[in-house]
């Protein structure tokens, strides 16, 4: 049976007030005081609700992190890097997914500033994050983005370098001398926005004009969520090869490589010596497809790792009452050559 608190008043022959003032470090006690409660905390073997113990002392320790799809293991890995930097400094993390949901999204932010997080990072489900300034105007705390820019609310962001990721691809497409290549990504949103706008920029550069029809976007349902073959990436790559001559194609994510590479395998397509492949993302798969492709690699622990420090930074400003400009971190990537290409 767990002891109470006013069992280890009686203990050290203290008020429980006393005892508060030892645990929580909000009042000075005499070294005798405290020596006797301390060793009545270990005879009674009782147990500090850390939880409550820091809701008294206005902070939760905890940080809410709102995922725009948790069955993308891109985001999964964010998650770990950013919980193992909270960890540091004493925070724990609490994960809820939106599922590609505005309203799902909303919901979660609300039900986390109901549990009274201390911040918030957000991988928003669209650009829109304006409805954050009326949620946040009584609970004023940090909040940071990742992978996803954000439109109508300002704050830190930790991005990946997405155009120049995808501009060093299609620039080795191009040196491989493929001059027919064609984008898919998954939904519009401002990182598959940059992705598409590096591809354009390695074409303008080489003199190769940008056909739009060469430009594809289709939705962001995670595998779980659907058959690719029914997807509107995999429908948009059977456009392209029936009715295009492209020699090359880039994906967007690993969720547009999916749909893609479905298309490519069902139709009997050889790559490279059919098509040649590349994806941004870098998923433990690609490795194990034939051939192993050619990728864009990410660091998405080192994204969450990034974020954590950014919160732990932007709380102890909030302690201290300082006020620093809203910070843009982008995380470089790396492309990884391998058979597809």
């Amino acid at each position: 049976m767990k002891s109470s608190i006013k069992e280890v008043a009686h203990l050290a022959g203290v008020s429980v007030a006393t005892v508060s003032y030892v645990l929580n470090g909000t009042k000075r006690v005499r070294p005798e005081t405290e020596r006797r409660v301390m060793d009545a905390v270990r005879k009674l073997d009782y147990q500090i609700n850390p939880l409550a113990r820091n809701f008294r002392k206005g902070e939760s320790k905890l940080i809410g992190f709102v995922v725009c799809d948790l069955s993308n293991s891109f985001f999964q890995d964010v998650a770990h890097g950013l919980e193992t930097q909270l960890a540091k400094h004493g925070y724990r993390l609490i994960l809820i997914d939106s599922k590609e949901e505005k309203s799902i999204e909303m919901e979660n932010v609300r039900n986390l500033l109901a549990s009274s997080v201390d911040g918030l990072v957000i991988a928003p489900t669209t650009e829109d994050c304006s409805y954050l300034k009326f949620m946040l105007a009584n609970h004023p705390i940090p909040v940071a983005f990742v992978d996803r820019k954000p439109i109508g609310f300002e704050s830190d962001m930790v991005l990946s370098t997405n155009e120049d990721g995808a501009y060093e691809a299609v620039k080795h497409l191009i040196a491989k001398g493929h001059r027919e290549i064609a984008f898919v990504g998954s939904r519009l949103d401002s990182t598959m926005a940059e992705r598409a706008e590096g591809y354009r920029k390695a074409l303008r550069e080489a003199g190769i004009p940008v056909n739009a029809n060469y430009i594809r976007f289709g939705d962001s349902l995670s595998v779980s969520q659907r058959d690719h073959r029914h997807g509107a990436v995999y429908k948009h790559t059977l456009d392209l090869l029936t009715k295009h001559d492209i020699t090359a194609l880039f994906s967007g994510n690993t969720l547009a490589t999916v749909g893609a590479f479905t298309c490519l395998m069902e139709l009997n397509i050889k790559i490279p010596q059919d098509i040649a492949f590349i994806t941004f993302d870098d998923s433990f798969w690609f490795t194990m497809t034939t051939p192993a492709l050619t990728a864009i690699s990410q660091y998405p622990d080192q994204i969450g790792d990034v974020a954590g420090k950014m919160i732990c930074e932007r709380l102890t400003d909030f302690r201290n009452g300082v006020d620093r400009p809203h910070q843009l971190q982008r995380i470089a990537t790396q492309m990884i050559i391998r058979s597809s290409c």
